[in-house]
């Protein structure tokens, strides 16, 4: 629908990231990637003894839908005991800029794009893939779906 935040810099701090990554035809099999990568990290998050620090984060390393690499996941407070395919890694403090986007995923892209535009037109570059932190779930109206779209980024040389 639209970005309903000003587009910001903020300095992320050093976290864990405990997730799924895969390479994916999105249109075929992200649901169904979704949904599993949810149903092994909540409970293997659980089995810890702990929570997740964040909702859902979902990041694309890329933009290639036919040959997609997306990671599915949450942050965590700490270390967790791991197995299978799901990775545990440490993010470092990094900077990042971001902006709030409201309404239907589908209907993202111009959110995406003045992200995009921001990091041109202020000397930065993409320092990672582009994430998207769900704020909400899906049991409100899709029009007030909340998402937090961030991109790592660095100074331009």
């Amino acid at each position: 629908m639209a970005q309903v935040a000003n587009i910001t810099i903020q300095q992320q701090p050093e976290r864990y990231f405990v997730s799924i990554r895969k390479n994916i035809h999105f249109f075929n099999e992200y649901a169904d990637f979704l949904g599993k990568s949810i149903h092994t990290l909540l409970p293997m998050i659980e089995q810890n003894n702990t929570y997740p620090s964040s909702g859902l984060t979902v990041c694309f390393h890329n933009m290639e839908l036919e040959n997609l690499d997306v990671e599915v996941g949450y942050v965590v407070a700490s270390q967790l005991e791991i197995n299978g395919d799901v990775l545990l890694t440490k993010q470092p403090s990094r900077s990042i800029v971001l902006a709030i986007d409201r309404g239907p995923y589908e209907k993202q892209d111009p959110t995406l794009e003045a992200l995009m535009q921001w990091i041109n037109n202020h000397g930065y570059e993409m320092d990672g893939g582009i994430y998207y932190h769900y704020l909400n779930g899906e049991e409100q109206d899709v029009e007030e779906y909340l998402t937090q779209m961030y991109i790592p980024i660095v100074k331009s040389i």
